[in-house]
């Protein structure tokens, strides 16, 4: 027996062993939410309410292993947390997608080196946040700006595989494919012949390029032949495709130390590649607005400013102001006015240490008459927002990074 406790120690002396980390984040907060001025009238308005929020928690499990000759190999799971209610639901009661022990977040498997890696699997891939746009989950909460920039774009993707790269000043620029159907529930009934064809995919990239002083982003997302309904695993009566193309551009001035201004712009369109179907109204629904008819599809553009100032001592303040332009018509209906919307933040940030530090943040948007933007992301919002109303948001809370 001791002879074996002996030879099995010197084993995991000399072996091998994949490196194996646990980190994550828990983010929670109380906040007041409300919506009013509907143009559909009062009834449709909601009232202050104030909740308990979870802020994009989630639990990362990573392996690392050394392959020699600079090669290494790696995979990730990350699922996010509901801390506000120990379920995957939102605050309105709907599925949160990125909350869940199912890989919800990030999970993928990749080789690589020092200077480029292969992933495959979910992936991120469509950026809002970081250090060009320090806000939102990951500095002060919540933010009323990041969630314009992805009217179009998707943000995560399944069944994807990405090219990153690691080395020089373009750390993180990116070039990845994915599908969006090999996921889909097996369909009963006969397809139609636009239906069993479909075939969507997404392609796109990122460029990122870093001097220490200047920090641009530029983001490319095109999504090909998605379908439009999958009616709950059954051949609708009506089915139609589209084609959506996101265009995203950052750049960002850093003045100080952990201090950086930045401006954004964005070119968002859709359009439905099924013309037999483009007249219904279940196409021509669009999110984010109401009213109007923009069958063939629709394109919106907007542009925004953020600033992230170190006030000193761990102290930080941060500001931003965004501008959604009216929807207008790609195909030969007119454009559909007052559906525009501005929106600004303001939020303050003490780090009590590296891993942990206090917030709070107020936001206010203030849409057009056919407008019903609201800032999502990790279900936030407890209510559908009406045409029209002006929603805003006070928020305090903590955060721990492990």
């Amino acid at each position: 027996m001791k002879k074996t406790l002996v030879a099995l120690a010197a084993l995991a002396a000399t072996a091998s062993f994949a490196q194996v980390t646990l980190s994550g984040r828990i983010a929670m907060g109380v906040s007041t939410y409300s919506a009013n001025g509907s143009t559909v009238g009062a009834a449709a308005d909601a009232g202050s309410r104030t909740k308990v929020d979870e802020y994009s928690s989630r639990l990362r499990f990573a392996v690392n292993e050394d392959l020699g000759g600079g090669m290494r190999a790696f995979g990730v799971y990350e699922f996010g947390l509901n801390y506000d209610t120990g379920a995957g639901n939102t605050q309105a009661g709907t599925a949160n997608s990125a909350a869940g022990f199912n890989g919800s977040r990030e999970s993928h498997i990749g080789i690589g080196n020092s200077t480029m890696e292969v992933r495959v699997g979910r992936q991120n891939v469509f950026w809002t946040q970081g250090d060009l746009s320090e806000q939102g989950a990951n500095f002060v909460g919540k933010d009323s700006i990041s969630d314009m920039y992805t009217r179009q774009a998707n943000v995560r993707l399944n069944n994807t595989v990405l090219l990153n790269l690691n080395s020089t000043s373009f750390a993180g620029s990116q070039v990845y494919w994915a599908t969006e159907n090999s996921s889909e529930s097996a369909p009963v009934g006969t397809p139609t012949a636009a239906q069993s064809n479909a075939n969507g995919s997404t392609l796109g990239g990122r460029v990122n390029w870093d001097n220490g002083t200047w920090r641009l982003m530029a983001d490319y997302q095109k999504r090909s032949n998605v379908t439009t309904a999958d009616a709950a695993g059954t051949f609708p009566a009506l089915s139609a495709t589209f084609d959506a193309t996101s265009i995203k551009l950052g750049l960002g001035y850093r003045y100080a130390e952990r201090s950086m201004v930045a401006l954004h712009y964005w070119d968002q369109k859709k359009d439905f590649t099924d013309a037999a179907t483009n007249n219904t109204a279940t196409v021509q629904a669009v999110a984010g607005v109401t009213g109007g008819s923009l069958a063939g599809g629709n394109k919106q553009t907007g542009w925004a400013v953020n600033l992230s100032h170190n006030l000193g001592n761990g102290l930080f303040g941060y500001a931003a102001y965004g501008v959604l332009n009216n929807m207008s018509a790609t195909g030969t209906n007119a454009d559909l006015n007052d559906s525009g919307t501005t929106a600004y933040s303001v939020g303050i940030r003490k780090e009590l240490s590296k891993r942990t530090a206090l917030f709070g943040t107020y936001g206010q948007i203030n849409n057009a008459a056919a407008g019903t933007y609201s800032p999502a992301g990790g279900g936030f919002v407890p209510v559908t927002v009406q045409p029209g109303a002006d929603p805003s948001y006070f928020g305090i809370g903590m955060m721990h990074n492990f």
